[in-house]
Protein backbone atom coordinates (compact mmCIF):
# COMPACT_ATOMS: atom_id res chain seq x y z
CA UNK A 1 0.00 0.00 0.00
CA UNK A 2 1.36 3.41 -0.97
CA UNK A 3 0.07 6.62 0.57
CA UNK A 4 0.95 10.25 1.13
CA UNK A 5 2.29 11.34 4.51
CA UNK A 6 3.53 14.64 5.91
CA UNK A 7 7.06 13.58 4.91
CA UNK A 8 6.22 12.39 1.37
CA UNK A 9 5.05 9.23 -0.37
CA UNK A 10 5.64 5.98 1.57
CA UNK A 11 5.13 2.27 1.12
CA UNK A 12 3.32 0.67 4.08
CA UNK A 13 5.81 -0.82 6.52
CA UNK A 14 8.74 1.29 5.34
CA UNK A 15 10.86 3.67 7.37
CA UNK A 16 11.71 7.30 6.74
CA UNK A 17 15.27 8.14 5.65
CA UNK A 18 16.14 8.84 9.32
CA UNK A 19 15.17 5.23 10.17
CA UNK A 20 11.96 6.06 12.06
CA UNK A 21 8.59 4.75 10.89
CA UNK A 22 6.31 7.65 10.01
CA UNK A 23 3.45 8.12 12.53
CA UNK A 24 0.85 8.40 9.76
CA UNK A 25 2.22 5.16 8.30
CA UNK A 26 1.76 3.35 11.63
CA UNK A 27 -1.77 4.71 12.13
CA UNK A 28 -2.86 3.75 8.62
CA UNK A 29 -1.48 0.24 9.09
CA UNK A 30 -3.23 -0.15 12.48
CA UNK A 31 -6.58 1.11 11.20
CA UNK A 32 -6.41 -1.20 8.21
CA UNK A 33 -5.76 -4.19 10.49
CA UNK A 34 -8.67 -3.25 12.80
CA UNK A 35 -11.02 -2.80 9.88
CA UNK A 36 -10.15 -6.31 8.66
CA UNK A 37 -10.57 -7.89 12.10
CA UNK A 38 -14.33 -8.56 11.89
CA UNK A 39 -15.75 -11.04 14.38
CA UNK A 40 -13.30 -12.03 17.10
CA UNK A 41 -13.68 -14.95 19.50
CA UNK A 42 -15.15 -13.80 22.81
CA UNK A 43 -15.19 -15.48 26.23
CA UNK A 44 -16.79 -14.18 29.40
CA UNK A 45 -16.54 -15.72 32.86
CA UNK A 46 -18.45 -14.15 35.72
CA UNK A 47 -19.41 -14.51 39.35
CA UNK A 48 -22.03 -12.29 40.88
CA UNK A 49 -25.34 -11.85 42.59
CA UNK A 50 -28.87 -10.51 42.24
CA UNK A 51 -30.55 -8.17 44.71
CA UNK A 52 -34.24 -9.10 44.43
CA UNK A 53 -35.36 -6.04 46.41
CA UNK A 54 -34.42 -3.71 43.54
CA UNK A 55 -33.57 -6.00 40.59
CA UNK A 56 -29.92 -4.93 40.50
CA UNK A 57 -27.38 -7.45 39.21
CA UNK A 58 -23.68 -7.06 39.97
CA UNK A 59 -20.92 -9.34 38.76
CA UNK A 60 -17.32 -9.39 37.67
CA UNK A 61 -14.69 -11.56 36.12
CA UNK A 62 -12.46 -11.83 33.09
CA UNK A 63 -13.58 -11.42 29.48
CA UNK A 64 -11.85 -11.38 26.12
CA UNK A 65 -11.05 -7.85 24.90
CA UNK A 66 -12.02 -6.37 28.32
CA UNK A 67 -9.65 -8.14 30.69
CA UNK A 68 -10.80 -7.74 34.29
CA UNK A 69 -14.23 -6.14 34.22
CA UNK A 70 -17.24 -5.30 36.36
CA UNK A 71 -20.80 -5.76 35.20
CA UNK A 72 -23.96 -4.07 36.39
CA UNK A 73 -27.50 -4.41 35.18
CA UNK A 74 -31.19 -4.48 35.92
CA UNK A 75 -33.17 -7.73 35.98
CA UNK A 76 -36.55 -7.63 34.23
CA UNK A 77 -38.34 -10.73 35.54
CA UNK A 78 -41.26 -10.26 33.16
CA UNK A 79 -39.05 -11.22 30.19
CA UNK A 80 -36.20 -13.01 32.04
CA UNK A 81 -33.58 -10.55 30.82
CA UNK A 82 -30.84 -8.35 32.24
CA UNK A 83 -30.08 -4.98 30.65
CA UNK A 84 -26.64 -3.72 31.57
CA UNK A 85 -23.06 -2.70 30.94
CA UNK A 86 -19.65 -4.32 31.25
CA UNK A 87 -16.86 -1.92 32.21
CA UNK A 88 -13.22 -2.69 31.46
CA UNK A 89 -10.46 -1.51 33.81
CA UNK A 90 -9.65 1.37 31.43
CA UNK A 91 -13.26 2.65 31.56
CA UNK A 92 -14.41 1.44 28.12
CA UNK A 93 -17.93 0.00 28.35
CA UNK A 94 -19.82 -2.67 26.42
CA UNK A 95 -23.64 -2.67 26.53
CA UNK A 96 -25.52 -5.96 26.75
CA UNK A 97 -28.86 -7.64 27.09
CA UNK A 98 -28.69 -11.09 28.69
CA UNK A 99 -31.59 -13.47 28.14
CA UNK A 100 -32.06 -16.83 29.82
CA UNK A 101 -33.57 -20.12 28.82
CA UNK A 102 -34.58 -22.77 31.31
CA UNK A 103 -35.85 -22.04 34.78
CA UNK A 104 -34.01 -24.99 36.35
CA UNK A 105 -30.75 -26.71 35.44
CA UNK A 106 -29.57 -26.41 32.82
CA UNK A 107 -29.98 -22.65 32.56
CA UNK A 108 -28.36 -20.98 29.54
CA UNK A 109 -27.48 -17.30 29.29
CA UNK A 110 -27.22 -15.52 25.94
CA UNK A 111 -25.54 -12.11 25.96
CA UNK A 112 -26.25 -9.81 23.01
CA UNK A 113 -23.79 -6.91 22.71
CA UNK A 114 -24.61 -3.58 21.04
CA UNK A 115 -22.43 -0.51 21.39
CA UNK A 116 -20.69 1.05 24.32
CA UNK A 117 -17.91 3.58 24.78
CA UNK A 118 -14.26 3.79 23.77
CA UNK A 119 -13.21 0.95 21.48
CA UNK A 120 -16.66 -0.68 21.87
CA UNK A 121 -18.71 2.25 20.53
CA UNK A 122 -19.75 0.24 17.44
CA UNK A 123 -19.48 -3.23 18.96
CA UNK A 124 -21.88 -6.02 18.02
CA UNK A 125 -21.85 -9.69 18.94
CA UNK A 126 -23.18 -12.40 21.19
CA UNK A 127 -22.04 -15.13 23.58
CA UNK A 128 -23.88 -18.02 25.24
CA UNK A 129 -23.18 -20.51 27.96
CA UNK A 130 -24.31 -22.24 31.12
CA UNK A 131 -25.35 -20.52 34.33
CA UNK A 132 -24.96 -22.05 37.78
CA UNK A 133 -27.57 -20.38 39.97
CA UNK A 134 -27.42 -20.77 43.76
CA UNK A 135 -30.25 -20.58 46.35
CA UNK A 136 -28.74 -17.36 47.80
CA UNK A 137 -29.14 -15.64 44.38
CA UNK A 138 -25.45 -15.76 43.53
CA UNK A 139 -24.38 -17.20 40.19
CA UNK A 140 -21.53 -18.29 37.93
CA UNK A 141 -21.58 -17.83 34.14
CA UNK A 142 -19.18 -19.05 31.46
CA UNK A 143 -19.96 -17.96 27.88
CA UNK A 144 -18.37 -18.27 24.45
CA UNK A 145 -19.20 -16.35 21.31
CA UNK A 146 -17.93 -13.62 18.96
CA UNK A 147 -17.57 -9.83 19.11
CA UNK A 148 -16.95 -7.30 16.34
CA UNK A 149 -15.64 -3.85 17.28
Amino acid sequence: MVFETATGTMQAGTARPDGDVDRANRLTTILTAEERAGLRPFKLNAAGGIDLTNGMVQFGGVASHLGLYTGTGFLDLSILSIFGTLEAANGDTLNFVASFSGLIDPITATFTFAGGTGRFVDAVGSASGPVTFNPDFTFLISTRGALDY
